[in-house]
């Protein structure tokens, strides 16, 4: 293998789709960076696909069950000796202390790497595509106002329909309205001052792509894919 330093550990199926895009992600990586073609010349990487219960899109869900699932399937990437733990789903960084308290390696917070992508773009006022769980659990406002950054949410009736739009996403079901109607909301959150736009679930990034709005954009699975990719080719730990 060239260039790997490191066996990394994917804590996926949160949705199934966006782990499969958080993979082919990083072998692009291998690819720009290392004119990756041959199998030996890509990373090691162990993917553990979890049926999260997590209810209905992070509603009614048992907490506790939610909590063991994570521990559980952190611990068995962490015997299968990776040395470290990526997990492509910004709603479940709610549990980012428990899944780092549970293991004895590095844990990454999409929501941490994306804060980071935001600074060095020198943008105070962000707003959001996520969950409505991200949402109220304040997952990603917590990160920001710590470094100085305003989050624009949607209106109540604008974030009903983004998740409504979330669950299509994650059952197959991509439509232009569906494009259409996320593009028309980015309209209305950069007339209340939104510089940049956090693409905050990971099923999102499915449907929008940065070519498609006139502000910056904050693809949370290709950021969390350059962290992961940047961390295989390190040697030693942050």
């Amino acid at each position: 293998m060239i260039g790997y330093h490191k066996k990394l550990g994917i804590l996926g199926g949160m949705g199934p789709e966006a782990t499969a895009s958080l993979y082919l992600n990083i072998i692009k990586h291998c690819q720009k960076k290392f004119g990756a073609k041959y199998n030996s010349d890509f990373p090691h990487i162990i993917i553990n696909s979890v049926p999260i219960p997590d209810g209905k899109m992070w509603n009614g869900f048992n907490k506790n069950l939610v909590i063991e699932t994570l521990e559980e399937n952190c611990k068995l990437l962490e015997k299968a000796k990776v040395d470290f733990i990526v997990v492509p789903c910004n709603s479940v960084h709610h549990f980012i202390d428990v899944m780092r308290n549970t293991v004895e390696i590095p844990v990454l917070s999409i929501v941490e790497e994306t804060t980071r992508n935001i600074q060095k773009k020198n943008i105070n006022n962000v707003s959001i595509f996520a969950t409505h769980f991200t949402i109220s659990t304040r997952i990603y406002e917590q990160y920001l106002s710590r470094n100085s950054i305003n989050l624009i949410k949607p209106t109540i009736e604008q974030q009903e329909q983004v998740d409504r739009i979330i669950i299509k996403i994650e059952s197959g079901r991509r439509s232009k309205s569906d494009k259409d109607a996320l593009m028309n909301i980015i309209e209305g959150l950069q007339e209340k001052g939104a510089e940049g736009m956090i693409l905050g679930c990971t099923e999102i990034p499915l449907l929008i792509k940065e070519k498609d709005i006139s502000i910056p954009l904050f693809d949370t699975i290709d950021i969390l894919a350059e962290s992961a990719f940047g961390l295989l080719i390190k040697k030693g730990f942050r």
